[in-house]
């Protein structure tokens, strides 16, 4: 999801076409509770998912990877 700077809502939600083990490799996961928590995506993590996912993410957003289940 992507919020606005001020902005305590998302503007943007996109769901990734990947998969979760190919997820928790590029998010550096190492256990199943890694997998159930809001993390702030660092520029490196956004351009690897755009390269592993084959699309482009909005860069005039904070974008966070919201992730509930394994």
């Amino acid at each position: 999801m992507g919020v606005r700077d001020g902005d305590y809502f998302a503007s943007y939600e996109k769901t990734l076409p990947i998969l979760s083990s190919e997820l928790a490799a590029l998010m550096g996961w190492e256990s199943e509770k890694d997998y159930v928590y809001d993390y702030e995506l660092t520029k490196t993590q956004i351009s690897e998912i755009e390269k592993t996912c084959c699309l482009a993410l909005p860069h005039n957003l904070t974008l966070f990877l919201t992730s509930s289940e394994r």
